[in-house]
Formats: structure tokens, C-alpha cells, sequence
């Protein structure tokens, strides 16, 4: 690899061993432009060492992250799909759109997350309970530190960036289960009787 040191190169192994995904969208940032470009172009070269030490380097797009071996999610895992995805829902009720969350800073404490509905009891089955927009707001600097999104704590948005487009698919997917078991489970316990 003549194109970075020895140095950049165990950087960007540690970056991604604290558990940030990078993406295209690192192109825009000093530093993580360069990492991304050495770790898009020579993808084949760290998958290979890191799977030497018993890390497998995955690749989704232009997001390239390492895949958990322990499948089961952790609690800050299990937090940051269920806010993204309300975050996605709550965005989409105020007639914006999907790609305005990637391009647009979004005022999240101006959303309802505690309202009456799922998404209060989804943030309280993740322990954030209601009116904790402290618990939020650590979620999103931390999930900032790992690529997810970008935060300003000055003025309270936030802009994801594609690694959470994989967190939020994953979310409506489970979402869609939940409530198609949901649905099923009513049928079963109400047949029609026609």
C-alpha cells in the first residue's frame, strides 16, 4: 500500500475498531477524506488483516464497517435503531422528506418523541424514558463519534449520514414485522365469522 503510512494505516484500524463506519460521506470531512480513499481502494488489503486477528470487514455500498460477530444487539445498539427510526417517522409526519435528513440540519428536540403512541413505548423498551431529551442527546453524540450522523450541540440538529440509512432499513423492517405479527396475532385471536 505506497499510497499511506504505517501510521494512517493503524489509524484507520482503530477508527474502525471503535466501532465508526465509514461512508462517501467522509469525503467531506479533513483526515477521514483521505482514510476513506485509502480504505475504499486497498477494502481487500484490511478485510484481509483484520480477518488474521478475528475481525470481519464488511462492505454495504459506499459504507464499509466491521461486522459484530455476536449478532445480538447491544443497548446502545437496540437505542440507536429505535431513535433513527422514529427520527425517520417523525420527520416524514412533518411533510419533509427521507434525503432531507441526509442534507438538511434537523432540529431534533423540536420533534414529539415522547408523544402517545409506539414511540414512546419503543424508547422506553431501549431505557429512555419519557421527557429524557438528555438520553437523546448523549445517543446522538456518541452515534456521531461512530459516523452515524453529524450533531451540533450548539444548536441541537443533526444531519445522518449513510450509515444510518442501514440502521433506519433495518428498523422499518422490524417495524414491518412487529406490526404484520401484530396484525396476524389479532386474526388469529378474532377470526372472521361471515
Amino acid at each position: 500500500m505506497g499510497d499511506s503510512t504505517p501510521e494512517e494505516t493503524a489509524r484507520i484500524i482503530q477508527i474502525l475498531l471503535r466501532g465508526y463506519q465509514f461512508s462517501d460521506a467522509d469525503l467531506f470531512k479533513p483526515d477521514y477524506e483521505r482514510w476513506y480513499n485509502i480504505l475504499d481502494r486497498h477494502f481487500d488489503w484490511f478485510r484481509e488483516h483484520l480477518g488474521l486477528s478475528g475481525f470481519a470487514l464488511s462492505r454495504d455500498h459506499s459504507v464499509i464497517f466491521i461486522e459484530k460477530e455476536n449478532k445480538l444487539l447491544s443497548q446502545e445498539e437496540k437505542q440507536a435503531v429505535v431513535v433513527l427510526f422514529l427520527l425517520t417517522d417523525l420527520w416524514l409526519e412533518k411533510g419533509t422528506s427521507f434525503g432531507d435528513l441526509f442534507q438538511l440540519s434537523v432540529p431534533w428536540s423540536e420533534l414529539d418523541w415522547f408523544r402517545d403512541g409506539y414511540g414512546r413505548e419503543y424508547l422506553s423498551q431501549v431505557g429512555i424514558e419519557s421527557g429524557d431529551d438528555d438520553a437523546l442527546e448523549q445517543l446522538f453524540r456518541r452515534l456521531s463519534n461512530k459516523g452515524f450522523l453529524e450533531y451540533s450541540a450548539e444548536s441541537r440538529t443533526l444531519t445522518l449520514r449513510r450509515p444510518a440509512e442501514r440502521l433506519i432499513n433495518m428498523a422499518r423492517r422490524l417495524h414491518r414485522q412487529i406490526q404484520e405479527a401484530g396484525d396476524g396475532a389479532l386474526m388469529e385471536e378474532a377470526p372472521d365469522h361471515e
